[in-house]
């Protein structure tokens, strides 16, 4: 049975780094991108608490980290590092395009999504994987997949029941 890591409540996310901000700046050269200080300022805060974020989420991280910057940058740097492969998209259905680190070992997961809070939880167990390399097997290339689950997390139901 998969069990969560990475939690996000409220806005506010705790994980563990996947990789360095050294292999996200090689990454960045790599990828025909100039290192600046907005760029290693959102690379630092990707490697080292994951996401997924908001672009307001973001902002806010880079402002408590002393740096400031517009949403229309942050945006246009998420979808360069998205184009680079170092970032993944993330649409959860609520109308907010959130970003998160994509490279290291424990790059491929899965969330599960409160329907009341928002809280995300990474589920780093994949059971589709299987799936997928039957879809390989019929002859498609690239093939990739993305499932996401939502529900009422524990301090959601403490919460409505304590209304009752």
């Amino acid at each position: 049975m998969s069990q969560p890591h990475n939690h996000k409540q409220h806005g506010q996310v705790h994980g563990h780094a996947h990789g360095t901000i050294e292999e996200a700046l090689e990454n960045l050269k790599a990828s025909g991108l100039k290192t600046t200080r907005t760029r290693k300022a959102l690379l630092t805060i990707l490697v080292r608490e994951h996401g997924p974020f908001t672009i307001e989420e973001l902002q806010q991280r880079l402002e408590a980290g002393g740096s400031t910057c517009d949403i229309v940058t942050i945006y246009r740097n998420m979808t360069n590092f998205v184009d680079a492969g170092m970032v993944r998209s993330c649409d959860f259905g609520d109308g907010s395009a959130r970003f998160e680190w994509a490279l290291g070992e424990h790059a491929h997961h899965h969330h599960i999504i409160c329907q009341q809070c928002r809280k995300i939880e990474e589920l780093e167990l994949c059971v589709v994987e299987e799936l997928e390399q039957l879809v390989s097997k019929r002859g498609y290339s690239q093939v990739s997949h993305r499932l996401e689950f939502y529900g009422i997390c524990t301090a959601c139901q403490l919460q409505a029941n304590k209304t009752r």
